[in-house]
């Protein structure tokens, strides 16, 4: 009995550290149509790598997200006496957001043909295999067989 307790006692505490040290993301800081932007944004490069996109081709993209998100907090830290370059910078994150969008929306587009190429290349490559193999091994029981029957008939009959 003490060690199901010691053990559940263990896991608890193991849950609870990783419930504390996980990163809580906040982004009350955002504005509302940043917000939703960045939302979209953020799924769709998620759906990019979910078809098979490489890390090399969403770096990009999220180093558009960083710019921003740096525009974001530039339009945030400005005086509210200036709301023409708020609204011209917020204008442009928004720009900046619809066009990782596209550009992940069409990576994602790439990449999803891309795995079904690859899977289709990989399922023929190992039917080819296998018939390849089959005949291989359908010759060498073949050969076997002719080997056998020649020695046969070139044994000599010898009495004792």
């Amino acid at each position: 009995m003490p060690r199901i307790s010691a053990s559940l006692i263990l896991t608890g505490a193991i849950l609870i550290t990783m419930i504390i040290v996980t990163p809580h993301y906040s982004r009350a800081q955002l504005n509302p149509p940043l917000q939703a932007g960045l939302s979209q944004a953020l799924a769709a490069i998620n759906i990019a790598e979910a078809a098979g996109a490489t890390p090399n081709e969403t770096a990009p993209l999220v180093a558009l997200l960083n710019k921003a998100l740096e525009l974001n907090q530039e339009a945030s830290s400005l005086p509210t006496n200036q709301t023409e370059q708020r609204n011209s910078i917020l204008s442009s994150v928004n720009q900046i957001l619809t066009n990782v969008t596209n550009q992940a929306n069409d990576l994602a587009t790439t990449s999803t043909q891309r795995t079904y190429t690859n899977k289709i290349i990989t399922y023929v490559t190992g039917l080819l295999v296998a018939v390849i193999g089959t005949f291989a091994y359908v010759l060498c029981v073949e050969l076997y067989q002719r080997y056998r029957i020649k020695r046969t008939f070139q044994m000599r009959v010898r009495p004792k």
